[in-house]
């Protein structure tokens, strides 16, 4: 079993990101794992903001109803609640990777 196997990356703003090529990928925020406590709202002493952004490998399994689902590389997603992005820097993220044009979103974000 590899190290990716045993890697579950939980995203708590999130959506999935329908490539142009048919291939579907998991979007969203994620806490870093040295902020504490989780999702810390970042103050002004803070250098760098409590989570990061992350892109997946094409997800091979997604059961929406729990959550949960699986990438290429054999990690595991969990992802909480309902697709959202209330910060827009998932959005920004992704203008900034590829053509307008080509952005599909699999779900409308609940923000």
């Amino acid at each position: 079993m590899t190290r990716a196997a045993n890697t579950v990356m939980t995203l708590y703003h999130w959506n999935i990101l329908i490539l142009p090529s048919g291939e579907e990928i998991f979007v969203g925020l994620r806490q870093r794992p040295e902020t504490v406590p989780p999702f810390k709202p970042a103050d002004e002493e803070d250098e760098l903001l409590p989570f990061t952004l992350r892109n997946s490998s094409p997800i091979t399994e997604f059961k929406q109803t729990q959550g949960i689902g699986y990438t290429e590389s054999g990690r595991r997603y969990v992802v909480i609640g309902q697709p959202s992005d209330p910060t827009g820097l998932i959005r920004l993220s992704v203008t900034q990777m590829m053509p307008t044009e080509q952005i599909n979103w699999k779900y409308p974000f609940s923000d």
